[in-house]
């Protein structure tokens, strides 16, 4: 049964990185993440964005932790995904998988 949660390139890409990361996802390390195994570059604005609407779809859930000192005492904010988001990517993978189910020889020549 397919998630009901659409998701776009990027929600998927933040979901996945987030994954990687076992709840202790933040911001800096999402974006690494991003730029390193999806040789993607995402600014900061547009990451937080996409974390706000993947909390709003119920995909991701978020904490603060304690304000560090050596971060001028900002609060680190740590990210998770809920298994509707792991339902919603593997959704999302399964709709990929069947779309180029067939396709391979056209687009390898």
């Amino acid at each position: 049964m397919g998630s009901d949660v659409y998701l776009g390139e990027l929600e998927q890409m933040v979901l996945w990185a987030i994954l990687r990361f076992d709840g202790e996802a933040y911001g800096t390390p999402v974006l690494e993440a991003l730029e390193e195994r999806a040789d993607r570059t995402v600014t900061p604005g547009a990451l937080y964005a996409t974390i706000d609407r993947l909390e709003e779809k119920g995909v991701i859930e978020s904490r603060l932790a304690d304000p560090e000192p050596g971060r001028g005492g900002r609060r680190k904010r740590y990210l998770s995904v809920t298994p509707l988001g792991q339902e919603a990517l593997r959704s999302a993978r399964a709709t990929w998988m069947r779309l180029w189910e067939g396709l391979e020889e056209a687009v390898e020549g």
